[in-house]
């Protein structure tokens, strides 16, 4: 069981008992007491519980962090728009991850593919793909911004200069079509805006709810983005807009089925 996973029954066991035992999970789990460790550990630097003797109890003043509600919001249409942005990936193509909660389910999506060199930024997708032996993955190094679990800063940065890829899976803070730009969030925007750079082919990945809301950095105007993945809630008006900068766009449901427009 990956981390990613033991850390969700965790949750969920705190949000029924209010508290934990390392023991118990760890019998319940079949891992080591040092591994649930490890995921407590990892979970409280997310400000999601407070370790306590013999384990961890919810952090009150943090119920609903990120962690808790990002995995769950809009959940069907970003694992439908993970499913179709996975289908662009083909057999030895050398590819970058972005982070966030759609690169997460999108990493999910490739475990059928061969000879893949994937680089990424993000910890939990890194972990995610580890494991898998016809994945080279290569992490992008830098400072790490805790309530993201991924790496920028200067050290990224430098990283990135010699790093080039055949295609780009980016999520997305939001969709400001008024303003022209595509926004990520605070924090990684410079990693984001290098790797589209370095990206022969650039494809965003976004649910309907990313569409007219903003951010606060500008990371890349639309009609910079070769494809856009979407679900079939999305504006339609600004579906056309984005179309009509000559940028490619699929739609999907939310069930997982899906149309090329």
């Amino acid at each position: 069981m990956l981390s990613q996973d033991r850390q969700e029954i965790i949750m969920q066991y705190l949000q029924t008992n209010k508290s934990v035992r390392i023991a118990d999970l760890s019998n319940d789990l079949g891992v080591t007491r040092e591994t649930i460790r490890k995921d407590l550990y990892e979970m409280e630097q997310e400000g999601i519980v407070r370790k306590v003797h013999g384990g961890a109890i919810l952090n009150k003043a943090n119920l609903e962090t990120k962690y808790v509600t990002r995995k769950t919001v809009n959940e069907e249409e970003k694992k439908a728009i993970a499913k179709r942005a996975a289908e662009l990936v083909e057999d030895g193509d050398t590819i970058y991850i972005d982070y966030g909660t759609t690169a997460l389910y999108f990493s999910r999506e490739i475990n059928n593919k061969k000879d893949l060199t994937i680089i990424t930024n993000s910890l939990p997708i890194a972990q995610e793909l580890i494991d898998y032996s016809d994945f080279d993955v290569i992490i992008i190094g830098g400072n790490v911004r805790k309530n993201e679990n991924s790496l920028f800063g200067p050290i990224a940065y430098r990283g990135i200069e010699k790093l080039f890829v055949d295609k780009g899976f980016f999520g997305i803070g939001g969709l400001d079509l008024q303003a022209g730009y595509t926004n990520m969030h605070m924090g990684e925007s410079e990693v984001s805006r290098l790797m589209m750079k370095h990206s022969q082919l650039k494809i965003m990945m976004a649910d309907f709810s990313k569409f007219h809301s903003t951010s606060m950095n500008q990371v890349a105007a639309i009609d910079e983005v070769d494809v856009l993945i979407t679900d079939t809630t999305s504006d339609a008006e600004a579906v056309e807009t984005i179309k009509s900068l000559q940028t490619k766009v699929y739609t999907v449901e939310a069930e997982g089925s899906h149309k090329d427009e």
